[in-house]
């Protein structure tokens, strides 16, 4: 059989052995319910109205999509899992705490698997995994604070965007798109509507 790859090389940098491997980042699709009446789930409708997503303006320091909103995520890191570096990357650059808000709230979605996996050889971030992150606030409760925990000139800003906004919006990277394909798959999939 012959096979088109480049072998994985591996340097020596203070005395470790580091192999030079494709670059792999974690994108959360992260997605707030106000659930003003507490029973939306109960039938697994949600009303679109509802429904909000926390993004991020890129910042000046950044090499690709200056200025543009988009949804938290990065590149994992060598000595972290993938749902660890989605949890810090929404820490970082929202300043949102994915366990503490788990243990207050109606949680959907996965931090162990991610639900989809881009495979694009030719780009600087060329294996993408996808995470589905719901959360439904009861009666009464109101959307966290972000507080992003990294320079301006990574996060410009972070703000709350009604998701039908969001969805209409030509985001960073395609994450409209992104956000759109997780509502259609995943979240279908679990058997919620946002209607």
């Amino acid at each position: 059989m012959k096979f088109n790859n480049r072998q994985n090389r591996c340097i020596t940098v203070e005395g470790e052995e580091v192999w030079i491997s494709r670059s792999v980042t974690v994108l959360p699709v992260l997605i707030f319910v106000l659930d003003g009446l507490g029973n939306a789930l109960a039938s697994g409708n949600l009303a679109l109205s509802n429904a909000y997503v926390p993004l991020g303006q890129r910042g000046l320091d950044l090499p690709d999509e200056v200025g543009k909103w988009g949804l938290p995520g990065g590149y994992l890191d060598y000595d972290e899992t993938a749902g660890e570096a989605v949890q810090r990357e929404i820490w970082e650059e929202l300043g949102l705490n994915i366990p503490a808000l788990q243990a207050a709230h109606r949680f959907i979605g996965q931090l162990d698997q991610p639900y989809f996996v881009s495979s694009q050889p030719l780009r600087r971030q060329n294996v993408t995994l996808r995470f589905p992150l719901l959360f439904v606030l009861g009666p009464g409760e109101r959307l966290p604070q972000l507080d992003p925990q990294v320079g301006k000139g990574e996060v410009e800003q972070a703000r709350w965007f009604g998701l039908a906004e969001a969805l209409a919006m030509d985001l960073a990277f395609g994450h409209e798109v992104v956000m759109a394909d997780c509502l259609a798959g995943y979240f279908s999939d679990q058997g919620i509507q946002l209607l």
